[in-house]
């Protein structure tokens, strides 16, 4: 979320929690514990000004000189240019995913990062609720100050298989906060071991 209610700080946050996230020694230990031993990663940012910016273009994160490629991308990302927020298009779940191929993906997941609520274009339980039946799960990181955004995430924005939400009640907790959320996906992502 690079709305126009994050400022440039907590831009800066977002960005830098999710490099620091990619290259977490833990969060490489999982993606090596799962069956294909390598993850598609991709990463965009958005925001009420109808700016939609590709980050990290699809990717496969594999190994430690994987992430560090990807880290870079994140730290280097350009930062939202906030004179040209105004003519807002909301971005459907076809768009978000035109033009990609993944015939064997087992789990596909969007990490949601936001400090506000939706208002404005589609309603976002259409948007979730077609994103579920994709087989998509939808996580939630909310910030700022806002006490009723995690009800509105709960009941509006999350949803799948092994959903969940986190919340960060500072902003400068939000990288730490990110390397968690990795971790948290990965292990979501592990086969449940057989009993005995």
């Amino acid at each position: 979320d690079v709305s126009d209610s994050v400022d440039e700080h907590e831009e800066w946050l977002q960005l830098t929690g999710l490099a620091r996230g990619v290259v977490d020694p833990t969060f490489l230990a999982r993606i090596a514990e799962g069956r294909e031993q390598r993850i598609g990663f991709m990463a965009y940012t958005w925001s009420s000004g109808g700016e939609v910016t590709l980050v990290v273009p699809w990717t496969v994160i594999a190994g430690p000189a994987d992430a560090r490629r990807v880290a870079v991308l994140f730290e280097s990302a350009p930062r939202v240019d906030r004179s040209t927020f105004g003519g807002y298009q909301p971005l459907t779940v076809e768009q978000m995913t035109r033009g990609m191929t993944d015939i064997s993906a087992r789990r596909s997941v969007i990490n949601l990062l936001s400090d506000g609520v939706s208002n404005n274009g589609q309603d976002p339980r259409i948007v979730r609720d077609r994103a579920i039946r994709l087989g998509v799960t939808i996580n939630g990181i909310v910030f700022g100050g806002r006490r009723d955004l995690p009800g509105y995430f709960r009941d509006n924005i999350i949803g799948g298989p092994g959903a969940f939400l986190m919340e960060v009640a500072e902003p400068g907790d939000l990288p730490r906060a990110l390397e968690k959320k990795f971790w948290q996906d990965m292990i979501a992502a592990l086969p449940t071991p057989a009993a005995g």
